[in-house]
């Protein structure tokens, strides 16, 4: 951080805020508010009074940023300003504010929404303890009956799931009686207001009143993978928010009302203020100024997901993959949903040997992504675990439901072979179907006789594999599998090339990675691009997507005429946003280098799933597509050349290759008619 000039004490606390957030987009909107709090700040913090006020500022100055979208991690510089006047453990005065209400707040209170009921934001940070006697002195001497919603806490997460399709009324608050009554005075004993949540005996209360207000109620897990049920007023979307409020424990039963009961153990939320996590750009002209401010461009940002921390070196170090992969995993990062009945992304399956850089892939785009969730592992899994299961209480949405953005999956075919098939009871099957309709992101009501949830996959997935036992090629894959399930992921096979391009990189060969990117930032660049959607000519996707079909066996064109339009063009529309996001162009129109990659990735892909003597059945123009890189080296020189000594030939290729490779390389263009020897020259098939 810069040096602070500033000496007294509200100027310095100012001098930290700017240098930390000046440059942030909402920093002039901001800015009058912070300057108003830090004005508050006593000059003089001698006096336990005074040093209480301050650290109660800073404490409101921090709140405020936290409902602004800051995250916890950049707000480190006022805990340590806190911590520098505070002396006592905060776990301290929480234990002696429990259950404790001040008289004045109780007045207050009382005054506030005279002759009226119902539910109550407070900008207090009470507990449920503290609530339920504010509710009840309030009720004391006012007759009326009031839920109060509090600051307590603030917790970062996403929202998994939405527990019912309208809004549930739930009893916040019910007026009860004892049954036993004073002798002298015929009244009721004891005359108290619980609140939601909170036990008592009917055997010995009568009910007199219960206050029921509509909630919206929701599944939502933390950044710290702690999972509550979310009460809210406002209904809200699947995705990351910023959520504040109070919680509470439900001991009992009876979760929600007589009618909709849910048997749970976890913690309740009722939600005062609900915010969206991530910066939502409204309009390009906002996008491209923060891209700028970041200083992203090409030469930085392309190796970002594929940069992985090094514990060893204490450096990232870019993994290594062939060019043409690395814009595919771009594509499936930035593409929109698409489809004509329900939108759904793409998915991608890669399945190779092991040591072939597929967990690292994953490991490295999981650390950016921000998902609560870990990697799944199918190696010890059956497909269960990625699907709703209502075994348990409450139900288990499953890996899938519970993701965000991105479900990473590694040894996924491993899951299924974990899974009994259909003569075991069809669990495999069942959990197939279940996916079809999750992976589509299809909205479905799934429970028990007890409870039911509205699942709604939000995440696209990338899933590793090694190959299993019978599986040695994309068609065995497809003889062995639903082919439905199949035709909704695009499969990947790991080719020679790039699993010997991962296997031989040595630790010294990889380079360095140094450019540094919040990963707030890269998240909201990510949502931002995944709304825009690119018109391309269909015309020039079709004639790819054509190009490749005589290749195919029947069983491979089934599977491809299923759903590969709906892939190709999911590719195509990544791939346009990737390039304009590093060229800082905000039009999103593909140009010509834009269709070339897109041919150049799906050659590779389907490339990936024939085997060598099928290449043969293309025309002689499109053969060298589906070659080796080495052999499309040497090609490329001889067409250069038009015709050529085998002596300069060999001269020119060993340049980058040796004379093992050069002679593969040679051979195999021989074999598939694409050169011809003539009087001592080689040239390529066409020369006269």
């Amino acid at each position: 951080m810069d040096e602070i000039m500033s000496t007294n004490q509200r100027a310095i606390i100012m001098d930290l805020l700017k240098i930390k957030f000046q440059g942030f987009v909402f920093w002039e909107r901001i800015e009058p508010t912070l300057a108003i709090s830090c004005s508050k700040i006593p000059d003089v913090i001698g006096t336990n009074k005074k040093k209480g006020i301050l650290i109660g500022i800073l404490k409101e100055i921090k709140e405020f940023l936290v409902e602004e979208g800051v995250t916890p991690s950049e707000l480190a510089f006022l805990d340590e300003e806190i911590e520098r006047y505070e002396y006592t453990k905060q776990i301290s005065l929480y234990e002696e504010k429990e259950g404790c209400v001040e008289p004045e707040i109780i007045d207050k209170y009382s005054r506030l929404g005279y002759g009226t009921e119902g539910v109550v934001g407070i900008h207090l940070p009470y507990n449920y303890e503290q609530l339920s006697k504010l509710t009840n002195e309030v009720y004391n001497k006012t007759n009326l009956i009031k839920f109060y919603i509090s600051r307590e806490k603030t917790i970062y997460g996403k929202v998994i799931a939405e527990m019912y399709e309208y809004p549930q009324k739930v009893p916040v608050a019910t007026l009860i009686e004892s049954k036993k009554e004073n002798k002298e005075t015929g009244e009721p004993m004891k005359k108290w207001i619980v609140l939601f949540g909170q036990r008592y005996s009917r055997n010995e209360y009568n009910i007199i009143k219960e206050i029921e207000i509509p909630f919206r109620v929701y599944r939502f897990i933390s950044e710290s993978n702690q999972e509550f049920i979310l009460l809210t007023a406002e209904e809200i979307l699947i995705g990351d928010y910023i959520i504040t409020g109070v919680t509470t424990q439900v001991d009992d039963f009876r979760a929600l009302t007589d009618s909709s009961k849910l048997p749970t153990k976890l913690p309740y939320f009722f939600a005062q203020t609900i915010k969206n996590r991530i910066i939502k750009y409204q309009k390009p002209g906002d996008f491209k100024a923060n891209i700028r401010r970041l200083g992203i461009s090409k030469k930085n940002l392309f190796e970002y997901p594929f940069a992985i921390y090094s514990k060893k070196y204490n450096k990232k170090f870019i993994m290594k993959h062939p060019t043409w992969f690395k814009w595919l995993i771009w594509a499936w990062l930035l593409h929109s949903n698409e489809g004509v009945i329900n939108e759904y992304p793409l998915h991608i399956l890669i399945i190779g040997p092991q040591q072939s850089g597929k967990s690292v892939l994953l490991g490295g785009l999981h650390i950016n992504s921000k998902e609560t969730r870990s990697i799944f592992s199918g190696s010890s899994s059956t497909l269960k675990r990625l699907v709703p299961s209502f075994k348990y209480q409450p139900a288990k949405l499953g890996y899938l439901a519970e993701s965000n953005r991105f479900s990473f999956c590694d040894e996924f075919l491993r899951c299924l072979i974990n899974t009994r098939t259909l003569k075991a009871g069809g669990e495999r099957e069942e959990s197939v179907a279940i996916m079809n309709d999750l992976l589509e992101h299809q909205k479905r009501e799934a429970g028990s006789g007890v409870s039911s949830v509205h699942v709604n996959m939000t995440s696209r997935v990338l899933a590793a594999t090694n190959p299993i036992k019978g599986i040695h090629c994309v068609e065995d894959l497809l003889n062995s599998l639903d082919p439905s399930f199949c035709s909704r992921w695009l499969i990947y096979y790991q080719g020679e090339n790039h699993i010997k391009a991962v296997r031989k990189c040595k630790d010294s060969d990889l380079k360095e990675y140094n450019f540094e990117l919040d990963s707030l930032d890269w998240v909201s660049i990510i949502d931002y691009l995944q709304t825009i959607k690119i018109d391309y000519k269909e015309s020039e996707i079709e004639e790819i997507l054509n190009s490749v079909i005589p290749l195919l066996s029947n069983t491979l064109r089934n599977h491809y005429d299923s759903r590969h339009r709906h892939h190709i063009g999911r590719v195509m529309d990544g791939i346009v946003k990737a390039r304009c996001l590093f060229e800082h162009d905000m039009s999103f129109r593909p140009v010509k280098k834009d269709y070339a990659m897109l041919r150049k990735i799906w050659v590779e892909i389907i490339k990936s799933w024939v085997q060598g003597d099928v290449i043969k059945e293309l025309p002689l123009k499109d053969r060298i597509d589906y070659l080796p890189e080495n052999s499309q080296f040497v090609y490329e020189i001889i067409c250069n050349a038009k015709k050529i000594f085998r002596t300069d030939l060999v001269e020119s290729a060993m340049k980058d290759l040796t004379k093992y490779k050069f002679n593969e390389a040679y051979i195999i263009l021989l074999d598939n008619d694409l050169i011809k020897e003539e009087e001592g020259y080689i040239k390529p098939y066409y020369a006269k």
